[in-house]
């Protein structure tokens, strides 16, 4: 019988995780990597070091799992419990792992240093337990089984935790998922990244989408100020599972339109990097309240110096008109936080640089400043292309970093926007 998932606990030990004075990035980076498998996360887990609290969270995981991962407490000190919790867990005493042993012995003696009975305690491991040595320190991981659900455990350390996944836990992983009754389950997946609007109204656009399919499911995700839509097919087959995943993908690309910019590993500077150089285009800046940001984001993709030319940062008026030649009496007469400035920042931008494309970015990023008639959130962008000009109005009232960085990607998405109408007019 085919059941649809493995799934898996993930339980971090450690005060400093439970107290909030770091953060749990081992929890996230085995799950990534248990996801890319195709086995599911189904609980996380972080637990205080203390011996009954630890032992409790173990024997919840292990009762509804069926795979639990575990890091933290394998140190050298007097709160790291985990050796002894999982021994009495297991029914085992723990003894010392001697290849672990040796091994600390030779990096030790190359360094100066002498074995303590404290570092002893970081190369023991349950009598019988499977041991997993460790590449990048001296605590070795090791696997207990309790209730017939293996428990895999691990440094808290994420570059050892990282390294004895990768040196052995992944193929474990691996294993576990294939000899599973029915078989592995298979998972074809991908992400849309979507800007220009909100979760709501691009889950109403994606809405049933994946109804008709079984296995298939539709999520999303906020990342400002990106929404991203993660579309997963889950089947034993995985020939089913891609080919239905790209019939979804087809619906979503229809659906979506022009605010998808990218899928999976895809950045909105990197798109708009590849759409000018597909057609040798380049591009300058003009920037107000961004102070630079758009210039920033533009020049983050690799080989940007191949169609970034440069730009200005005009924050006062009085560069506006001299870096940018904007008039005077605009200024006077509509403000700098207008569309009549925007464009003659743009048009300034592309005369004096000779860019294909320029951007501009006026508006009021706050917290003060602003006014009944142009209040904080109000921002105005415009576009110069060869033969085409665009301007957009923005109100976006919230915090200055928000603001500055919703216009900034406004910035880029009006220039892939021009970037794609001059290939079509080309075309």
């Amino acid at each position: 019988m085919y059941h649809p998932a493995v799934f898996c606990e993930i339980v971090t030990i450690g005060d400093e995780i439970c107290r909030g004075e770091i953060a749990d990035t081992n929890a996230s980076w085995l799950a990534a990597e248990l996801w890319a498998v195709g086995v599911t996360v189904a609980w996380m887990t972080s637990v205080r070091d203390h011996e009954a609290d630890m032992r409790a969270a173990l024997e919840t995981a292990a009762r509804r799992a069926e795979l639990v991962l575990v890091s933290g407490g394998l140190g050298p000190t007097e709160d790291d419990l985990t050796v002894d919790v999982a021994s009495a867990i297991a029914g085992a005493e723990p003894e010392i792992h001697e290849r672990s042993l040796e091994a600390m012995r030779a990096r030790y003696q190359a360094l100066g240093y002498p074995v303590t009975d404290t570092n002893l305690r970081q190369v023991r491991t349950p009598r019988g337990a499977r041991v997993y040595e460790n590449p990048a320190g001296a605590a070795p991981g090791f696997e207990i089984v309790l209730g017939g659900t293996p428990l895999v455990f691990m440094p808290g350390f994420p570059r050892e935790l990282k390294a004895i996944y990768q040196a052995g836990v992944g193929d474990r992983v691996r294993a576990l998922r294939d000899g599973r009754e029915g078989g592995a389950e298979h998972i074809a997946r991908r992400r849309y990244r979507t800007f220009g609007k909100g979760e709501s109204l691009v889950a109403s656009a994606v809405s049933g989408l994946a109804d008709a399919y079984s296995g298939a499911s539709v999520h999303f995700q906020v990342q400002f100020p990106e929404v991203h839509v993660k579309v997963v097919v889950r089947d034993p087959d995985p020939g089913r599972a891609q080919e239905v995943l790209e019939i979804l993908d087809a619906g979503i690309r229809e659906r979506i339109g022009s605010y998808l910019f990218g899928t999976d590993d895809d950045s909105l500077p990197g798109v708009l990097g590849e759409a000018l150089s597909a057609r040798g285009m380049t591009v300058a800046v003009a920037e107000s309240c961004t102070g630079g940001l758009v210039g920033s984001l533009i020049t983050q993709a690799p080989g940007s110096s191949a169609y970034f030319l440069g730009g200005a940062i005009a924050y006062a008026n009085g560069e506006k008109v001299r870096q940018l030649g904007v008039a005077e009496e605009t200024l006077a007469g509509d403000g700098a936080v207008s569309e009549a400035c925007a464009l003659e920042m743009a048009r300034g931008a592309r005369d004096r640089t000779g860019a294909d494309i320029a951007v501009a970015v006026t508006g009021v990023a706050g917290p003060g400043g602003g006014t009944d008639e142009k209040p904080v959130g109000l921002v105005w962008l415009a576009v110069a292309g060869r033969g085409t000009e665009r301007t957009k109005r923005l109100m976006w009232p919230s915090a200055r970093d928000q603001i500055q960085t919703i216009s900034a990607y406004w910035a880029l998405k009006l220039c892939l926007d021009a970037a794609a109408q001059a290939g079509r007019d080309d075309g």
